[in-house]
Protein backbone atom coordinates (compact mmCIF):
# COMPACT_ATOMS: atom_id res chain seq x y z
CA UNK A 1 0.00 0.00 0.00
CA UNK A 2 2.94 2.31 0.78
CA UNK A 3 5.30 0.50 -1.43
CA UNK A 4 6.75 3.83 -4.20
CA UNK A 5 9.42 1.46 -5.01
CA UNK A 6 11.52 1.96 -8.37
CA UNK A 7 11.86 -0.70 -10.15
CA UNK A 8 14.48 -0.93 -13.24
CA UNK A 9 14.21 -3.88 -15.77
CA UNK A 10 17.97 -4.26 -16.65
CA UNK A 11 20.74 -4.69 -14.32
CA UNK A 12 22.51 -1.43 -15.12
CA UNK A 13 23.13 0.26 -11.57
CA UNK A 14 20.00 2.26 -10.44
CA UNK A 15 18.57 4.19 -7.22
CA UNK A 16 15.45 2.23 -5.59
CA UNK A 17 13.78 3.45 -2.91
CA UNK A 18 10.60 2.59 -0.68
CA UNK A 19 8.58 4.95 1.50
CA UNK A 20 6.54 4.03 4.38
CA UNK A 21 4.70 5.52 7.75
CA UNK A 22 7.70 4.84 10.93
CA UNK A 23 9.45 6.58 13.64
CA UNK A 24 6.86 9.50 13.95
CA UNK A 25 6.36 10.29 10.34
CA UNK A 26 7.48 9.02 6.81
CA UNK A 27 10.86 7.28 6.53
CA UNK A 28 11.98 6.45 3.17
CA UNK A 29 14.87 4.24 2.24
CA UNK A 30 17.12 4.30 -0.98
CA UNK A 31 20.26 2.66 -2.27
CA UNK A 32 22.41 2.45 -5.27
CA UNK A 33 22.71 -1.15 -6.21
CA UNK A 34 23.12 -3.53 -9.85
CA UNK A 35 21.08 -6.33 -7.55
CA UNK A 36 18.34 -7.78 -9.99
CA UNK A 37 14.52 -7.10 -8.32
CA UNK A 38 14.19 -10.09 -6.77
CA UNK A 39 17.39 -9.79 -4.77
CA UNK A 40 16.37 -5.55 -3.91
CA UNK A 41 13.02 -6.43 -2.80
CA UNK A 42 15.01 -9.08 0.17
CA UNK A 43 17.17 -6.61 1.27
CA UNK A 44 14.31 -3.76 1.64
CA UNK A 45 12.18 -6.25 3.77
CA UNK A 46 15.10 -7.33 6.23
CA UNK A 47 15.68 -3.18 6.38
CA UNK A 48 11.95 -2.49 7.27
CA UNK A 49 11.92 -5.56 9.55
CA UNK A 50 14.64 -4.06 11.50
CA UNK A 51 13.45 -0.59 11.54
CA UNK A 52 9.47 -1.69 12.74
CA UNK A 53 11.23 -4.53 15.14
CA UNK A 54 13.17 -1.24 16.90
CA UNK A 55 9.62 0.66 16.51
CA UNK A 56 7.85 -1.76 18.68
CA UNK A 57 10.59 -2.66 21.49
CA UNK A 58 11.25 0.93 21.97
CA UNK A 59 8.44 3.83 21.19
CA UNK A 60 7.10 5.09 24.06
CA UNK A 61 3.69 5.74 22.21
CA UNK A 62 3.28 1.75 22.19
CA UNK A 63 1.88 0.33 25.65
CA UNK A 64 3.04 -3.20 24.82
CA UNK A 65 6.75 -1.86 23.78
CA UNK A 66 9.23 -3.32 26.04
CA UNK A 67 10.84 0.57 26.94
CA UNK A 68 6.52 0.82 28.28
CA UNK A 69 6.66 -2.22 29.91
CA UNK A 70 9.81 -1.33 31.87
CA UNK A 71 8.65 1.92 32.98
CA UNK A 72 5.50 0.62 34.52
CA UNK A 73 8.06 -1.10 36.66
CA UNK A 74 10.22 1.41 37.77
CA UNK A 75 11.33 1.15 40.90
CA UNK A 76 11.74 -2.78 40.34
CA UNK A 77 15.17 -4.65 39.21
CA UNK A 78 13.80 -5.47 35.60
CA UNK A 79 14.76 -8.30 33.03
CA UNK A 80 15.89 -6.64 30.09
CA UNK A 81 16.63 -7.57 26.72
CA UNK A 82 20.32 -7.51 25.03
CA UNK A 83 18.92 -4.32 22.43
CA UNK A 84 17.02 -2.82 25.39
CA UNK A 85 20.47 -2.66 27.73
CA UNK A 86 22.46 -1.44 24.57
CA UNK A 87 20.32 1.02 24.29
CA UNK A 88 20.39 2.07 28.39
CA UNK A 89 24.65 1.94 28.34
CA UNK A 90 24.62 4.58 25.16
CA UNK A 91 22.08 6.68 26.75
CA UNK A 92 24.07 6.38 30.38
CA UNK A 93 27.03 7.49 28.21
CA UNK A 94 25.40 10.20 26.07
CA UNK A 95 24.16 11.70 29.42
CA UNK A 96 27.45 11.67 30.93
CA UNK A 97 29.48 12.85 27.58
CA UNK A 98 26.96 15.91 27.45
CA UNK A 99 27.17 16.84 31.28
CA UNK A 100 23.30 16.25 31.09
CA UNK A 101 22.61 18.08 28.43
CA UNK A 102 21.05 14.95 27.13
CA UNK A 103 19.22 12.83 29.53
CA UNK A 104 16.91 9.91 28.70
CA UNK A 105 14.71 10.88 32.52
CA UNK A 106 13.33 13.75 30.58
CA UNK A 107 10.12 12.66 29.69
CA UNK A 108 7.89 13.72 32.67
CA UNK A 109 8.81 17.37 31.92
CA UNK A 110 8.53 16.89 28.45
CA UNK A 111 5.19 15.71 28.94
CA UNK A 112 4.35 18.37 31.05
CA UNK A 113 5.38 20.39 28.56
CA UNK A 114 2.68 19.05 25.80
CA UNK A 115 4.32 16.19 24.30
CA UNK A 116 1.86 13.59 24.91
CA UNK A 117 0.46 12.13 22.07
CA UNK A 118 2.02 10.57 19.19
CA UNK A 119 2.47 13.46 16.40
CA UNK A 120 2.27 10.76 13.23
CA UNK A 121 -1.44 11.54 11.72
CA UNK A 122 -3.66 9.40 12.19
CA UNK A 123 -2.32 8.24 15.87
CA UNK A 124 -2.95 11.54 17.90
CA UNK A 125 -5.81 9.71 20.07
CA UNK A 126 -4.30 6.41 20.50
CA UNK A 127 -4.11 5.50 24.27
CA UNK A 128 -0.83 7.17 25.27
CA UNK A 129 0.58 6.40 29.14
CA UNK A 130 1.08 9.68 30.72
CA UNK A 131 4.03 10.46 32.78
CA UNK A 132 3.57 14.06 33.67
CA UNK A 133 3.10 13.25 37.39
CA UNK A 134 6.44 11.66 38.02
CA UNK A 135 9.82 13.27 38.81
CA UNK A 136 12.87 13.76 36.43
CA UNK A 137 16.27 12.64 38.06
CA UNK A 138 20.41 12.26 36.91
CA UNK A 139 21.70 9.88 34.84
CA UNK A 140 23.39 8.55 38.02
CA UNK A 141 20.30 6.94 38.87
CA UNK A 142 20.08 4.60 35.83
CA UNK A 143 21.52 1.58 37.60
CA UNK A 144 22.28 -1.49 35.01
CA UNK A 145 23.42 -4.74 35.41
CA UNK A 146 24.57 -7.96 33.31
CA UNK A 147 20.88 -8.77 32.43
CA UNK A 148 18.76 -6.42 34.22
CA UNK A 149 18.21 -2.66 34.57
CA UNK A 150 16.14 -0.25 37.22
CA UNK A 151 15.40 3.06 37.63
CA UNK A 152 13.58 5.06 40.49
CA UNK A 153 10.37 4.73 41.42
CA UNK A 154 8.20 7.68 39.98
CA UNK A 155 10.25 7.82 36.83
CA UNK A 156 10.22 7.67 33.47
CA UNK A 157 12.85 6.68 30.36
CA UNK A 158 12.53 7.71 26.73
CA UNK A 159 14.67 7.28 23.79
CA UNK A 160 13.51 10.24 21.76
CA UNK A 161 16.33 11.82 22.20
CA UNK A 162 18.61 9.13 20.17
CA UNK A 163 16.57 6.42 18.98
CA UNK A 164 15.92 7.58 15.63
CA UNK A 165 20.15 8.14 15.00
CA UNK A 166 20.60 4.29 16.74
CA UNK A 167 18.50 2.79 14.28
CA UNK A 168 19.91 4.26 11.61
CA UNK A 169 23.19 3.51 12.25
CA UNK A 170 21.89 0.19 12.40
CA UNK A 171 20.63 -0.19 9.38
CA UNK A 172 23.44 1.44 7.08
CA UNK A 173 25.10 -1.60 8.86
CA UNK A 174 23.23 -3.77 7.09
CA UNK A 175 23.90 -1.86 3.62
CA UNK A 176 27.73 -1.83 4.59
CA UNK A 177 27.62 -5.79 4.27
CA UNK A 178 25.41 -5.99 1.06
CA UNK A 179 26.17 -5.48 -2.67
CA UNK A 180 25.46 -1.52 -2.50
CA UNK A 181 27.23 1.35 -3.83
CA UNK A 182 25.88 4.31 -2.05
CA UNK A 183 22.39 4.65 -0.20
CA UNK A 184 20.61 7.44 1.68
CA UNK A 185 17.96 6.81 4.44
CA UNK A 186 15.68 9.18 5.59
CA UNK A 187 14.01 8.33 9.16
CA UNK A 188 11.26 10.83 10.38
CA UNK A 189 13.97 14.09 9.90
CA UNK A 190 17.31 12.06 10.97
CA UNK A 191 19.16 11.27 7.96
CA UNK A 192 22.65 8.69 7.17
CA UNK A 193 24.20 8.44 3.57
CA UNK A 194 27.44 6.92 1.95
CA UNK A 195 28.74 6.37 -1.47
CA UNK A 196 27.59 7.83 -4.29
CA UNK A 197 24.22 8.00 -6.61
CA UNK A 198 23.26 5.90 -9.80
CA UNK A 199 25.32 8.17 -12.04
CA UNK A 200 28.60 8.39 -9.73
CA UNK A 201 28.42 11.73 -8.15
CA UNK A 202 28.09 12.86 -4.60
CA UNK A 203 25.10 12.33 -2.47
CA UNK A 204 23.27 16.51 -1.60
CA UNK A 205 20.80 16.66 1.25
CA UNK A 206 19.34 20.16 0.84
CA UNK A 207 18.58 21.78 4.29
CA UNK A 208 15.08 22.43 5.15
CA UNK A 209 14.66 26.59 5.69
CA UNK A 210 13.81 27.69 9.42
CA UNK A 211 11.48 30.52 7.97
CA UNK A 212 9.24 28.70 5.40
CA UNK A 213 8.38 24.98 6.79
CA UNK A 214 8.48 22.52 4.66
CA UNK A 215 10.57 23.59 2.01
CA UNK A 216 14.38 24.05 1.88
CA UNK A 217 16.64 27.04 1.75
CA UNK A 218 20.36 28.12 0.98
CA UNK A 219 22.16 25.57 2.15
CA UNK A 220 23.05 22.12 0.91
CA UNK A 221 24.84 19.15 2.32
CA UNK A 222 28.04 17.80 0.50
CA UNK A 223 28.02 14.05 1.30
CA UNK A 224 31.36 12.43 0.60
CA UNK A 225 31.98 8.36 0.38
CA UNK A 226 32.21 7.98 4.08
CA UNK A 227 29.07 7.51 6.57
CA UNK A 228 27.44 10.78 6.53
CA UNK A 229 24.84 11.21 9.79
CA UNK A 230 22.69 14.26 9.57
CA UNK A 231 20.03 15.61 12.16
CA UNK A 232 17.77 18.76 12.73
CA UNK A 233 16.59 19.90 15.82
CA UNK A 234 14.25 23.05 16.50
CA UNK A 235 11.78 24.64 18.59
CA UNK A 236 9.07 24.78 16.09
CA UNK A 237 5.43 25.34 17.99
CA UNK A 238 2.97 23.26 18.12
CA UNK A 239 -0.51 24.10 19.95
CA UNK A 240 -0.32 22.16 23.40
CA UNK A 241 -1.41 18.38 23.67
CA UNK A 242 -2.26 18.90 27.64
CA UNK A 243 -2.07 22.23 28.44
CA UNK A 244 -3.55 26.07 26.30
CA UNK A 245 -0.04 27.50 25.86
CA UNK A 246 2.27 26.86 22.67
CA UNK A 247 5.22 24.34 22.94
CA UNK A 248 7.96 22.91 21.66
CA UNK A 249 9.64 19.11 22.48
CA UNK A 250 13.93 20.28 23.43
CA UNK A 251 13.53 20.48 26.81
CA UNK A 252 16.22 22.62 29.16
CA UNK A 253 17.41 20.35 31.91
CA UNK A 254 18.35 23.49 33.64
CA UNK A 255 14.56 24.49 33.81
CA UNK A 256 12.77 21.44 33.02
CA UNK A 257 10.84 23.63 30.41
CA UNK A 258 11.38 23.78 26.67
CA UNK A 259 14.59 25.56 26.25
CA UNK A 260 14.52 29.30 25.47
CA UNK A 261 16.96 29.75 22.52
CA UNK A 262 17.95 31.97 19.68
CA UNK A 263 18.02 28.90 17.32
CA UNK A 264 15.33 27.85 15.67
CA UNK A 265 16.85 25.46 13.34
CA UNK A 266 20.39 23.01 13.83
CA UNK A 267 21.59 21.07 11.30
CA UNK A 268 24.15 18.67 12.68
CA UNK A 269 26.65 16.67 9.95
CA UNK A 270 29.14 14.01 11.54
CA UNK A 271 29.93 10.59 10.96
CA UNK A 272 27.08 9.03 13.30
CA UNK A 273 23.50 9.66 13.21
CA UNK A 274 23.08 9.11 16.90
CA UNK A 275 25.54 11.25 17.40
CA UNK A 276 23.90 13.72 15.38
CA UNK A 277 21.19 13.26 17.04
CA UNK A 278 22.52 14.10 20.31
CA UNK A 279 24.55 17.05 19.57
CA UNK A 280 21.56 18.82 17.14
CA UNK A 281 19.32 18.97 20.52
CA UNK A 282 22.21 19.65 22.94
CA UNK A 283 22.93 22.78 20.05
CA UNK A 284 19.15 24.36 20.80
CA UNK A 285 19.20 24.31 24.50
CA UNK A 286 23.02 25.83 24.35
CA UNK A 287 21.85 28.67 22.22
CA UNK A 288 24.03 30.47 19.38
CA UNK A 289 26.39 31.81 21.17
CA UNK A 290 28.15 28.71 23.35
CA UNK A 291 26.84 25.49 20.84
CA UNK A 292 29.44 26.24 17.66
CA UNK A 293 32.38 25.51 20.80
CA UNK A 294 30.13 22.62 22.22
CA UNK A 295 29.84 20.99 18.84
CA UNK A 296 33.50 21.10 17.76
CA UNK A 297 34.44 19.83 21.06
CA UNK A 298 32.31 16.69 20.49
CA UNK A 299 33.36 15.89 17.16
CA UNK A 300 30.93 17.57 14.69
CA UNK A 301 32.17 18.07 11.42
CA UNK A 302 29.77 20.02 10.01
CA UNK A 303 26.62 22.27 11.34
CA UNK A 304 24.23 25.23 10.25
CA UNK A 305 22.24 26.97 13.45
CA UNK A 306 19.52 28.57 11.73
CA UNK A 307 18.85 31.34 14.26
CA UNK A 308 16.69 34.90 15.28
CA UNK A 309 17.81 37.69 17.61
CA UNK A 310 15.57 39.50 20.29
CA UNK A 311 14.59 42.24 17.70
CA UNK A 312 13.15 39.40 15.16
CA UNK A 313 16.22 39.13 12.68
CA UNK A 314 17.40 36.01 11.82
CA UNK A 315 20.92 34.73 11.40
CA UNK A 316 22.80 31.95 10.16
CA UNK A 317 25.74 30.05 11.85
CA UNK A 318 27.86 27.64 10.31
CA UNK A 319 30.99 26.09 10.03
CA UNK A 320 32.29 22.54 8.63
CA UNK A 321 33.45 21.82 4.82
CA UNK A 322 30.02 19.78 4.40
CA UNK A 323 27.25 22.38 4.60
CA UNK A 324 27.77 25.26 2.31
CA UNK A 325 25.49 27.56 0.57
CA UNK A 326 23.71 26.04 -2.72
CA UNK A 327 25.66 27.82 -5.66
CA UNK A 328 23.29 29.68 -7.89
CA UNK A 329 22.78 30.37 -11.19
CA UNK A 330 22.96 34.06 -12.71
Amino acid sequence: MYDDTKWGNDMYLREVSQTKPALGGNTTLAFVTNMDDYESKILFSKLWDRLFRFERRFSRFLPLSELSSFNRSAGLKTPVSPDFLEMLRIAKQLSITTSGLFNPFIMPALQRAGYVKSAMTGHEDDQQTNYSDRVVVGIEELEIGDNWARIPFRTALDFGGFGKGYIANQLASILDSSNIQGYWLSLSGDIITKGHDEDGNKIYIDIQDANSLGKTGNWVIECFDEHCGIATSGTFRRAGQNTKDPWHHIIDPSTMKPAKTDIRLATICTNNTLMADVMASCAVILGSEKAPAFLKSHGVESALLQCIDKNGVTFEKSFGNKIRQKVLNA
